[in-house]
């Protein structure tokens, strides 16, 4: 402990920045850490029998053990919307980095918004970003240099009517593609690690200035007739 409180007074004497982003998906896990210029990143494939809350937190740890244990001075993690179980975890583990490192900056983004730059690199076209509902259907939002319009609830027939009717138009989203031929060109496939994604986001993103990006509080979308369907 001694030695870690060493360290740690180093790294804030020498006044190095230290990112720490952590991100599920489905049941993947991402960490990456950014810390004097350098960053690390890894994802695991969370296996039968366990829980994201199990992995989660040895995975941080073993993460920051790697790069010598500095204090964080930026915390990143996604406030949803998504998978409920998901979100909790995330931003549990990331409520409690907070309390140990009080003097990190907290950069929540929503799923939306990290989807959207993850496209960004592959395409400048408009995107729609589509996040399973677990419902039937989808949460989603469209991005394009004319704005960005407000979330809504799609079907899979009005997400393809969109595309008809929106040539220019992409998609991304956290689920494979639909086996349907209208999506084979529009759909961006993507391999990045997410929470490194995430520590890009914030170096670039001006919504970090944003008080409601600066809170760990999860973003779900109540729409009025939504919220008492049952899943299909």
């Amino acid at each position: 402990m001694d030695l870690l409180i060493e360290i740690q007074a180093f790294y804030e004497k020498i006044n190095i920045m230290t990112i720490l982003s952590l991100c599920l998906q489905q049941n993947e896990c991402f960490v990456a850490i950014e810390t004097d210029g350098k960053i690390i990143a890894h994802s695991m494939q969370i296996q039968p029998g366990e829980t994201q809350g199990m992995v989660l937190v040895p995975f941080i740890q073993k993460a920051w053990q790697e790069v010598g244990c500095p204090p964080i001075t930026v915390l990143i993690a996604p406030k949803g919307p998504g998978s409920f179980t998901s979100l909790r975890v995330v931003l549990a583990a990331a409520q409690g980095l907070s309390l140990a490192f009080p003097k990190a900056k907290v950069f929540a983004p929503t799923h939306f918004d990290v989807l959207n730059y993850v496209a960004k690199i592959y395409a400048d076209n408009p995107c729609l970003v589509l996040i399973d509902s677990k419902k039937g259907d989808f949460y989603g939002q469209v991005f394009s240099k004319a704005g960005t319009e407000t979330p809504l609830e799609y079907t899979i027939d009005e997400v393809k009517e969109l595309l008809i009717d929106n040539p220019d138009l992409r998609v991304i989203s956290d689920f494979n593609p639909p086996l349907d031929d209208l999506f084979d060109d529009r759909w961006i496939a993507f391999d990045k690690n997410l929470a490194a994604c995430q520590i890009e986001f914030y170096k670039t993103s001006s919504l970090k200035e944003t008080l409601e990006y600066q809170q760990f509080h999860p973003y779900y979308l109540h729409l009025p007739h939504y919220v008492k369907r049952k899943p299909i």
